[in-house]
């Protein structure tokens, strides 16, 4: 099999939660570069590999080359239901969704996801289509993109930082990953916030170039319908929004009634199709954060489909 480049987060949780075996087939909705489906593939499970990044879809087909229980497509999780039936699946007894964007990414300029190096802002998980985030920027006035880089960043410097964004895209378009470091700086100053700024609007345009949590809303209110009875979701996440989604959607699909208090009948008929199966979300131990601090943010929650 194919070295891994990487370690993913909080992998011993999630195969512990997703019970790979002989026979299982489980969804890895953001493949990546095949972390987490390595070992599922160890344990005996068929994988379906799910990413819009072109560099995980080479890795993944080595990989299948390699591994005949491993298949691999090109599309988001958010069209869950359509990536099983192109595979000939039925439900699936484990789907994995590791979101945000994977170190590699993360690592490479050319993609413009990191503050820390020179290149195209850009931002998009599939580079073959949609509005990269230099476009995103140019198109938005001043006081929408001071509530996107609120809305999705939770930035408190959103407007000083959208007015020194649009001022200098007055002057020449705001469109590599330096041109918006330097337009932030001039905005919070180069102190020692400025990173904990920059991560916030990068983290603030690349889910809203990408409809990040529209597409978690989306895989989400699919995935009961996508589960076999007794199967599992596991979802890690890494900022607020998409905890706070996870979260929210986990409590309302482990409950029969979704009713105001005090009617005296359950009036929208809704019946529960999930089990929790974390209370609390599990975060990672130090002794991983140590070894990969970008895992200090992660948060796995999951469930398991009623029979």
């Amino acid at each position: 099999m194919t070295d891994l480049p990487h370690v993913p987060v909080l992998r011993d949780a999630s195969i512990e939660l997703l019970q790979p075996r002989e026979g299982a087939r489980i969804v890895d909705g953001t493949f990546g570069f095949g972390g987490h489906a390595s070992v599922m593939l160890a344990a005996g499970a068929e994988v379906l590999g799910l990413d819009l990044d072109a560099d995980a879809l080479a890795a993944g087909a080595k990989m299948t080359a390699e591994q005949p229980r491993l298949r691999c497509l090109k599309s988001s999780f958010r069209d869950l239901p359509g990536a099983l039936s192109a595979a000939g699946w039925g439900p699936a007894d484990g789907i994995l969704l590791d979101l945000g964007v994977s170190s590699l990414q993360l690592d490479d300029p050319a993609k413009g996801f990191s503050y820390r190096w020179d290149g195209p802002l850009d931002l998009r998980f599939d580079g073959s289509g949609g509005e990269p985030a230099h476009e995103l920027i140019a198109r938005l006035d001043e006081s929408e993109l001071a509530d996107l880089i609120w809305r999705y960043g939770e930035e408190r410097a959103s407007r000083r930082i959208a007015r020194a964004v649009s001022r200098a895209g007055a002057e020449e378009p705001v469109a590599t990953t330096g041109a918006l470091r330097d337009a932030v700086a001039s905005a919070v100053g180069r102190g020692p916030k400025l990173n904990a700024s920059l991560s916030r609007v990068f983290q603030a345009l690349r889910i809203a170039v990408n409809d990040e949590l529209g597409a978690l809303a989306d895989v989400l209110e699919a995935a009961p319908d996508c589960l076999a009875p007794g199967g599992r979701i596991v979802v890690i996440s890494y900022h607020s929004l998409e905890d706070r989604t996870v979260k929210q959607w986990l409590a309302r699909e482990s409950r029969d009634c979704l009713c105001p208090p005090g009617l005296p009948e359950c009036r929208c008929g809704h019946h529960r199709t999930m089990k929790m199966l974390t209370r609390r979300p599990i975060s990672a131990a130090e002794d991983e954060i140590a070894v990969n601090p970008r895992a200090r943010s992660a948060r796995l929650r999951a469930g398991e489909r009623i029979r």
